[in-house]
């Protein structure tokens, strides 16, 4: 498995505190190493769309066979109306 980040998830990602960029890159490592993650919850309006809690932030992600394609990593006030505008 890996992981793919998507454009606008690349950018979220810079603007983030160094503390945060290394726990997120610490739960992407776990993921693609079908490592023992918790706070996975499934997103009922969306198909195979998943999100993870980091501490005030989310991480929003889709499941492939394959690979995981992270879509949006955003704080959890307005991650849930930015992923219902792209979506």
């Amino acid at each position: 498995m890996n992981a793919v980040l998507s454009p606008l998830a690349k950018k979220q990602l810079k603007k983030l505190p160094k503390i945060v960029q290394f726990s997120i890159a610490k739960i992407v490592r776990d993921l693609v190493q079908d490592n023992l993650v918790s706070n996975i919850k499934h997103l009922v309006k969306y198909k195979d769309v998943y999100r993870i809690r980091i501490a005030d932030y989310r991480m929003v992600y889709k499941k492939f066979n394959d690979r995981y394609y992270i879509i949006l990593i955003e704080h959890r006030k307005s991650v849930y109306q930015t992923l219902k505008r792209i979506w």
